[in-house]
C-alpha cells in the first residue's frame, strides 16, 4: 500500500541505485484499482440484504484488494533493494526512506484513535479499549497477532494489512542481501508454497478462520510472488518467458479461481483459506506483470491503468486505506437509518449515494493528508539516497 515506484527510464544519476527514477504510471493505477476494491468492499454496508443482491455481489470480492497491495508491494520493494543490494548504505537508506513513507501517517491515525477518538467515545458510553491492551499493539505495528484471534478494535480493524506489510519490511532487505541473486527467485517461490502448506494444515488443526486470514505466516504468498515476480520478470529472458505464456498462465489462474469463488466468496471461506489467496496473489501477479511490461505502449490495459482518475487514487491511497473503514461505519449507519423504511428502489438510490460518498470522502481525505503531511516528508527522501560503493569494495 506505501511502497514506491521501481524505476525506469531515465537512468539514476551516478552514485545511486535504484534511486531518483521516473515512476511508472500503471502501476499507479494498479495501486488505485487496489483501493478501490477494498473500498467497494467496505462500503457495501453491514446490511446487504437491504439492497438488491445484483448491486451487491460484484463488491463481494472487494477484500483481495488486499492480496493486490501486497502483490505490487512485493513487487515494488523486492525491485528496489535487488537495484540496492549493492550500496554502501543498503539498509540504512531502505529504512529511512521507509519510516519516511508510513510512520507519519500511521502514528497521526493511531494517535488520533487512541487519545483522541476513543476518549470522545467513552464520554458517550461506548468503551472498545476498556483496559487499554489494545493500544501497544497498534503502535507496534503487530495488530494481526491479536485482531487474528478476534481481540479487534473496529475503528482500527482493517490495520491488521498494515501490521503485515510492516512485518514484511522488517526481514526482506535481509533476506535480500543474504540469497544470491541468482536464487532469490527459488526462495520466494518457497516462501509462497510454504505460505499455502501452512494455511491448509492449520485450517486441518482448527485454527480459526481469522488467524489465517490476518497472521503473517499465512500471508506471506502474496508478498513473496510479488518478490518471485521482481526476480525473475524485470529484465533479461525471464521477462519474455512471462511476456509469451502471460495470456494462458492468467486464464488457467482465473478458471481455478472461479472454481474457487462458486465453492465460497468470503475471505475466510474454507476454499478461500486453502488455495484462494494464492490464487488471487497469482491472478494479480499477471496484473501487475501486463501494467509493468506494457508501461508507455498503447495497449488497452496500460491505457485504461494511466487513466488520471485512476492514479490518482493510487497516489492517495495510502490515506484513503487508512481513514476509509472508519467512513465506512459512519456511512452505513447513515445508510440504514435513511433506508431501513424505504422502498427497494428508493433503498438502492440511496445505497448508490452513500457509497459515493463514502468513495468521496475518502478521497478527499487522501487530498488533505498528502498535501498536509505525506508529501513533506516524502521530500526528506533526497537525504537518504543509496550510494554507489566505494571503489574497491565488491
Amino acid at each position: 500500500m506505501t511502497a514506491d515506484s521501481p524505476g525506469r527510464a531515465p537512468a539514476p544519476p551516478p552514485g545511486t541505485f535504484g534511486e531518483g527514477r521516473a515512476p511508472i504510471p500503471e502501476l499507479d493505477g494498479v495501486r488505485g484499482l487496489a483501493i478501490l476494491l477494498v473500498m467497494l468492499f467496505h462500503f457495501q454496508g453491514s446490511r446487504p440484504h437491504l439492497v438488491p443482491k445484483a448491486l451487491v455481489y460484484p463488491m463481494i470480492l472487494g477484500w483481495s484488494g488486499v492480496d493486490l497491495f501486497f502483490v505490487l508491494s512485493g513487487f515494488l520493494i523486492t525491485g528496489i533493494l535487488i537495484d540496492t543490494r549493492d550500496s554502501e548504505n543498503y539498509l540504512s537508506s531502505f529504512y529511512a526512506r521507509r519510516v519516511l513513507r508510513i510512520f507519519p501517517l500511521y502514528l497521526v491515525a493511531v494517535f488520533l484513535c487512541f487519545r483522541v477518538g476513543l476518549p470522545i467515545a467513552r464520554r458517550f458510553g461506548i468503551d472498545l479499549d476498556p483496559d487499554g491492551s489494545l493500544e501497544p499493539w497498534y503502535w507496534l505495528h503487530a495488530s494481526n497477532w491479536v485482531s487474528g484471534f478476534g481481540r479487534d478494535l473496529r475503528p482500527l480493524s482493517h490495520f491488521w494489512s498494515l501490521s503485515i506489510e510492516e512485518q514484511f519490511y522488517l526481514v526482506w532487505p535481509a533476506l535480500v542481501l543474504w540469497t544470491k541473486p541468482r536464487r532469490l527467485g527459488a526462495v520466494c517461490a518457497g516462501l509462497a508454497i510454504l505460505a499455502c502448506v501452512l494455511r491448509w494444515v492449520a485450517a486441518e488443526q482448527g485454527v480459526p478462520p481469522g488467524a489465517l486470514h490476518r497472521l503473517t505466516p499465512f500471508r506471506i504468498d502474496a508478498l513473496a510472488i510479488g518478490g518471485l515476480l521482481a526476480a525473475v520478470g524485470r529484465t533479461g529472458p525471464g521477462r519474455e518467458r512471462l511476456r509469451r505464456r502471460l495470456g494462458l498462465g492468467a486464464a488457467l489462474i482465473g478458471a481455478g479461481l472461479a472454481a474457487l469463488i462458486v465453492a465460497g466468496r468470503s475471505a475466510v471461506s474454507a476454499p478461500m483459506v486453502r488455495l484462494g489467496y494464492t490464487a488471487f496473489a497469482l491472478l494479480y501477479a499477471a496484473l501487475v506483470f501486463a501494467a509493468f511490461d506494457g508501461a508507455g505502449s498503447s495497449g488497452w490495459l496500460p491505457r485504461q491503468l494511466r487513466r488520471p482518475w485512476l492514479r490518482a487514487f493510487g497516489r492517495y491511497s495510502y490515506a484513503m486505506y487508512v481513514f476509509h473503514y472508519p467512513i465506512s461505519v459512519y456511512q452505513a449507519g447513515a445508510f440504514e437509518a435513511w433506508s431501513s423504511n424505504a422502498s427497494e428502489p428508493v433503498r438502492a438510490l440511496v445505497w448508490f449515494a452513500s457509497v459515493a460518498f463514502g468513495i468521496a470522502a475518502s478521497f478527499a481525505v487522501g487530498l488533505l493528508s498528502w498535501n498536509l503531511l505525506e508529501k513533506h516528508f516524502l521530500a526528506m527522501k533526497r537525504f537518504f539516497v543509496a550510494r554507489a560503493p566505494a571503489v574497491g569494495r565488491a
